[in-house]
């Protein structure tokens, strides 16, 4: 197919999809209260309409790697205080195959204050046979993840695992909650969504980070899919394609199956589109937003810059020079 064709398709199929398509994902939204200051009693968790726990539920948070390094510190050090296991799993190919650098390994000194909580393996992928999905790498990776969780010890109480992207990370005070009381088992946990950094706000539609009671008859296995038809609100920021350099969003662009065939042009590469685009919030593909409604078409596709940085991440603004490109004003991006 043609790059015309393709991005005609591409046009059709987007703008219309509101007249034809309906959203995936849970469909009931739970309730969520917070305040800083919060106690995590019985009263906190009969007002979400739950039972409190005897014993406070040990959490392990299970992550696959590819090169989000900069995120995967703030991922820890957010949840830290209520996380005692961090399983992590990389390799050294991307879904589609190709070769990318292990950087949880050749930056594991960056990690050295959860060392003791850190469970890590890794996952020999493979080059691809012609016309195989590259979906296959990617169930083998969580199949690795699924093994690797097996294989430890389990705490005597109740033991809550996370399975989300790295770049989906729940709130420390979200888990808090989810340790003292008895909630519904699996959950989804709606995340407010941030393109590029927390300057482009883009909604609430994330769904697909989800906590589970784990025990060995739990039939789910280490997903991203739907597996409750229920979301607990308001439970985290999922910043995608929130990067450090160029070469990071050109890593994704063509590593992650589920984008590699939106580069129907090889000048989508080019680093000065992509830090042009960085800057003004527009898609890196270079086509419509995914929506399910008018409504939310439009919006997306006028975004505006947000100029707060309330609520984002604490480690990010304790390291704020560090982190300068994650907050609003700090769009320029490394070679």
């Amino acid at each position: 197919m043609s790059v015309l064709s393709s991005r005609i398709r591409n046009f059709l199929s987007y703008s219309t999809r509101p007249l034809w398509d309906t959203p995936i994902g849970p469909r009931g939204i739970l309730p969520h209260y917070y305040a800083e200051g919060v106690v995590f009693d019985e009263r906190l968790c009969s007002l979400h309409g739950w039972r409190s726990r005897e014993q406070a539920a040990e959490v392990w948070d299970a992550i696959l790697v590819s090169t989000e390094v900069d995120l995967l510190e703030v991922r820890m050090h957010e949840l830290d205080s209520v996380v005692s296991k961090f399983f992590i799993v990389e390799s050294a190919l991307t879904f589609t195959g190709l070769p990318k650098p292990m950087v949880f390994q050749e930056n594991r000194a960056r990690f050295k204050a959860f060392e003791d909580k850190i469970v890590y393996s890794v996952f020999h992928g493979r080059q691809l046979a012609r016309g195989e999905s590259p979906f296959m790498n990617e169930i083998e990776q969580r199949r690795h993840m699924d093994a690797l969780l097996r294989s430890h010890a389990k705490p005597e109480g109740p033991l809550l695992v996370v399975y989300s992207d790295v770049d989906e990370i729940p709130y420390s005070h979200t888990m808090g909650l989810l340790r003292h009381c008895i909630a519904p088992s699996p959950l989804h946990l709606q995340m407010s969504e941030y393109l590029y950094s927390f300057e482009w706000p883009a909604g609430k539609g994330s769904w697909r980070a989800q906590v589970h009671l784990w025990n060995d008859d739990d039939g789910y296995g280490y997903g991203h899919s739907q597996v409750a038809d229920h979301m607990l609100a308001d439970a985290g920021w999922h910043c995608t394609f929130c990067f450090r350099s160029i070469h990071e969003f050109m890593t994704k662009m063509t590593g992650c199956y589920s984008h590699a065939d939106r580069v129907t042009d090889k000048s989508l590469l080019d680093p000065g589109r992509i830090q042009n685009i960085v800057c003004s919030g527009g898609d890196i593909f270079g086509m419509l937003p995914e929506a399910f409604r008018y409504k939310d078409l439009f919006t997306l596709m006028n975004k505006d810059p947000s100029p707060s940085a309330v609520h984002v991440p604490l480690y990010i603004l304790q390291n704020q020079v560090k982190f300068r490109f994650l907050l609003p004003g700090g769009c320029i991006r490394d070679e």
